[in-house]
């Protein structure tokens, strides 16, 4: 064999071993997605979840442009192989290293190897900014005021600013993840206030609906429905199946009456599908087969019935969808519209796509929750890297206990102009503090076009200061007060949320065996006398003889949101005397005054005495 077949058969080799070494993991993934595609082409989720997860991994636009990191981390382990090919076929065949081509060859690969870890590792470093770059488009800080009066809670932005259009930002920041600053207070929206709570809700729901065996309340579907006609809200959920049992429908509360009603997928309106049904029976499956491109989050599910009648109306299923698109080195979620699912006479889910809502077209939030958490978490980048690491800028969901189970993203409804918004209170990222600095308001009745802008209105700092778990003792001392019934406020206690309405009002529900028996209105200034509603009943199931419900019971003279009327404030050095010896007022007002002394110990520590 002459030296020219050696080096033949060493090159032949060392071909064939890179070629292995570069194809094994194209080639196993290309295995992966031929089973899923083909033998468990019945199981749309399984489908479904290979694509999508193979972009956000490695090509977020579809190719090697602006590919993921991990991408180019798997190409610099195929050139360290290339290196180690060519050093081996060099060496066997006899060449050396001292021809240029070798020299050359090697040269390059190293390069190409150093430039992909480079690439990797900028990638990496800038991942979870660009997601932060990706939602500031759609987010403005609006300040009260400018100059020394801007609050402290943005200053970590607003100091490094340059003059902005004058229209939609007067200040834009100068951080390389950009912020749009507008000085502007928070309008009075007026949002219409609810009559129970979340929990209260879905103790209702869940006791009282479902008349089939194998149909449970999907806990993630609970949702606050505001309803301009009637002044007031429902509370919604699907009554869903499971293994074979198709979904039920659409069981509706009210929050004040005793009965829960429902509307079932029946007769010409038959639904044979499930969220949590299997095989044939699954909804999800059905979904990901005929909408693969769009996604979901279960909270960003809910329904209705279409019509004045539960018992004759049209149950109708509503999923607030995204889509996963390339963004830079990675993949972000934007919104995609609604689907809208009814039933049919032969029982297949009759879905339709919209891909754009206009505002009043359904009753119910069309931009995904889910999005709009995402978003306020995003704010923390609005300053950059070094404010978020540095200075702990941002924002974050209240942890008080009385909101543990929902500190957010209140669907509401303004008075101002009839429009849905997302409302959440917001404490200050990083930092023990409860105070609500700022509130995150958000379009929820719109859909279409990409991101809806989420607008945070900061506080200012001479603002009146709201502090939730100030709030939860005030209530119960006013409640205490008023009927001589001691409660705990907290998730394992009576008063169970707040929730903001009108201009700087906020309302407790208080909670009695899963029910909301009471709630209380008060202002977080203390300058709007308090207001405690009474709501007496019982719930029964549907189809169950409803009990009339007894009179409302109140300090005010209706069950809505009260008029603001001055808080009597007690005599000088009243509070100092006898607590028996004062009227009501001057009580409520003594309360008041200690709750605001506590609020600024808790605020300023060094005040604190022993």
């Amino acid at each position: 064999m002459t030296k020219r077949d050696v080096r033949r058969g060493v090159v032949r080799r060392g071909v064939l071993a890179l070629t292995a070494w570069w194809l094994w993991m194209p080639l196993v993934a290309l295995l992966v997605w031929v089973v899923k595609h083909v033998l468990f082409g019945g199981f749309g989720q399984q489908d479904q979840s290979y694509v999508p997860l193979i972009e956000q991994e490695f090509f977020p636009h579809g190719g090697p442009v602006d590919a993921a990191p991990l991408f180019w981390l798997w190409v610099a382990v195929g050139l360290l192989g290339t290196v180690w090919g060519v050093a081996f076929v060099a060496d066997e065949s006899g060449a050396g290293f001292r021809g240029w081509r070798v020299r050359l060859v090697l040269a390059v690969v190293v390069l190409a190897t150093v430039g992909s870890l480079v690439r990797a590792g900028t990638g990496m470093w800038d991942d979870d900014k660009d997601a932060g770059r990706y939602y500031a488009r759609a987010t403005v800080l609006d300040v009260p005021a400018a100059g020394a009066a801007v609050p402290r809670s943005v200053l970590a932005v607003t100091e490094h600013t340059r003059k902005g259009d004058g229209g939609r930002c007067d200040l834009v920041g100068t951080a390389d993840v950009p912020a749009c600053v507008k000085t502007e207070p928070m309008p009075d929206f007026g949002f219409e206030a609810r009559t129970a709570s979340y929990a209260a809700a879905a103790k209702a729901l869940t006791d009282s609906a479902g008349l089939a065996s194998g149909v449970h309340l999907m806990g993630h579907s609970l949702h606050y429905l505001p309803d301009a006609a009637r002044g007031g809200g429902v509370w919604t959920a699907l009554l869903d199946g499971s293994g074979e049992q198709p979904m039920e429908g659409v069981a509706v509360w009210d929050g004040r009456s005793n009965t829960v009603a429902s509307c079932a997928f029946r007769g010409g309106h038959a639904f044979g599908r499930a969220f949590s049904g299997t095989g044939a029976n699954s909804l999800r499956n059905l979904l990901a087969e005929r909408f693969p491109q769009l996604t979901y989050s279960e909270q960003d599910i809910w329904g209705y019935c279409d019509g004045p009648d539960p018992q004759t109306a049209q149950p109708v299923v509503v999923i607030s969808v995204a889509r996963q698109i390339g963004w830079r080195q990675r993949t972000v979620l934007e919104p995609a519209g609604v689907l809208v699912l009814r039933g049919s006479i032969d029982g297949r889910p009759d879905m339709t796509y919209r891909k754009e809502v206009a505002p009043g077209e359904l009753p119910g939030a069309v931009y995904p929750g889910s999005v709009v958490r995402a978003q306020i978490h995003e704010v923390q980048w609005l300053g950059g890297r070094g404010a978020k690491d540095d200075r702990g800028f941002g924002y974050s969901h209240t942890s008080a206990s009385t909101n543990a189970n929902n500190p957010g993203e209140f669907l509401l409804r303004s008075k101002a102009d009839g429009h849905l918004y997302y409302v959440t209170p917001l404490v200050p990222r990083e930092s023990s503090s409860q105070v609500v600095v700022a509130f995150a308001v958000v379009r929820a009745d719109r859909a279409g076009g990409g991101l809806n802008d989420l607008h945070v209105y900061v506080r200012g700092d001479d603002a009146p200061s709201v502090n939730l778990d100030v709030l939860a003792s005030r209530m119960v001392s006013y409640m205490a007060q008023q009927t001589s019934i001691t409660i705990s406020a907290g998730a394992g206690g009576a008063l169970q949320e707040i929730v903001p309405f009108g201009r700087d009002m906020w309302r407790g529900f208080v909670d009695f065996n899963g029910q909301t028996q009471d709630y209380v209105d008060l202002s977080g200034d203390a300058t709007v006398k308090p207001n405690l509603v009474s709501l007496n009943g019982s719930i029964t199931a549907p189809g169950g003889q409803p009990t009339p419900a007894p009179a409302t019971s109140a300090t005010a003279p209706a069950p809505s949101a009260p008029a603001p009327t001055a808080q009597a404030p007690a005599p000088g050095g009243g509070c100092g005397a006898d607590p028996a010896q004062l009227t009501t007022a001057q009580l409520a007002a003594c309360v008041a005054e200690l709750s605001r002394a506590l609020q600024g110990r808790v605020q300023d520590p060094g005040t604190a005495r022993p």
